[in-house]
């Protein structure tokens, strides 16, 4: 989760694509420039585990875009694929709002 914020905070749409499940994985990633992370705060782990193989994490990333602040909130899945720890989406609709795709 937290890689995942950094590659967005850093631009890096390669990786986030890498850490992308397969299954759920968008052909491409335009990230916006005029977005900027400010801070994450990881509110809650559930599973996740050395031995799992899902896990979710609920979270709130500190935005500002185009001088105003704004704030994405999600519940996101993720699950190992080739021992690896990849994204699959949102538990529910986030309550917030990402032009550029989820964390």
């Amino acid at each position: 989760m937290r890689s995942r914020y950094t590659a967005f905070a850093t631009g890096d749409a390669g990786y986030l694509l890498r850490t992308w499940h397969p299954s759920a994985r968008p052909q491409t990633l335009g990230l916006d420039p005029a977005l900027r992370w400010t801070r994450l705060a990881v509110l809650e782990t559930r599973d996740g585990g050395l031995f799992d193989t899902t896990g979710t994490v609920q979270f709130r990333a500190m935005y500002i875009q185009h001088g105003k602040r704004g704030v994405l909130a999600e519940t996101s899945e993720f699950a190992r694929h080739d021992r690896r720890w990849t994204y699959l989406g949102p538990t529910a609709p986030p309550n917030g709002c990402h032009p550029a795709g989820l964390l």
